[in-house]
């Protein structure tokens, strides 16, 4: 072999090694992408690509999800190249574009189910955000029938809610929120400066939650003893639910330090 050809071979393992380490630097990134920026970064998507779920995701979401079926007692299931669902006129009507995959978010009539549901189900929503999955929580635009039957729902299951998941077609945007002063108070006083920062940045993180036709009917109130969190759900669709999501998104905006209990 000339001289000649062993440095393009030297240049052409470079490159392969080059691409390899960016690669396993992507990778790294996911994994260590923060829960608040999964929040910060997460937005509705409805339009898909072709492109397939790696396999190493789905168990990690498979995992997430076991995790929070046990401890929610929920029964969500993660349905995978599933076109059905959402493959009728339902899928112009709710602007959903090849949707194939989606997290059925399934529990009987226990007490607490809606904010079960809204609480756990937000955390494999937030984790498919680590994974670089793009996703849209859904209430009504799809057919329950067809995907309650691709859930394997049975017995005194119900479908509540599915969560749709995938590489967007186009990049999803933020929606209109509220502000802190409607939705939050420390002992009645609507000023964020008047509140602790760990407080200030739950309602961040709170404002950014998605909820039923945007409504963000909830309210958070740090009582007088500068400890207790009295949370409202409101009055609306699926309000009970949007609070679970919600509360999960202020206990990681506050962060791990903070000292707050649930009223």
């Amino acid at each position: 072999m000339t001289n000649n050809h062993l440095q393009a071979e030297r240049n052409r393992a470079a490159s392969r090694s080059w691409r390899i380490t960016a690669f396993a630097c992507v990778l790294y990134a996911v994994v260590m992408m923060e829960l608040i920026e999964a929040i910060r970064t997460r937005h509705a998507v409805r339009s898909y690509t072709g492109q397939p779920i790696e396999d190493n995701k789905i168990q990690d979401l498979n995992a997430v999800i076991e995790r929070c079926n046990r401890e929610g007692d929920l029964r969500m299931r993660l349905v995978t190249n599933e076109p059905e669902a959402f493959g009728n006129f339902l899928l112009h009507y709710g602007m959903f574009k090849n949707v194939r995959n989606y997290i059925a978010i399934i529990c009987d009539d226990s007490a607490g189910w809606e904010e079960h549901c809204g609480y756990y189900g937000a955390q494999v929503l937030l984790r498919a955000t680590q994974l670089v999955l793009d996703s849209c929580w859904v209430r009504l635009t799809f057919s329950k029938r067809k995907a309650s039957t691709h859930a394997g729902v049975q017995g005194d299951e119900k479908l509540r809610f599915v969560i749709t998941l995938g590489y967007g077609a186009r990049p999803g945007h933020p929606h209109r929120s509220k502000t802190y002063a409607q939705v939050a108070s420390v002992n009645g006083n609507s000023d964020p400066e008047a509140a602790p920062a760990w407080f200030r940045n739950g309602i961040e993180a709170v404002l950014l939650a998605p909820t039923s036709i945007n409504q963000q009917k909830f309210t958070f109130r740090l009582e007088s003893d500068g400890r207790t969190i009295t949370a409202n759900a409101g009055n609306g669709p699926c309000s009970v639910t949007d609070l679970g999501i919600a509360k999960l998104h202020f206990e990681i905006g506050a962060g791990k330090d903070a000292d707050f209990v649930w009223a």
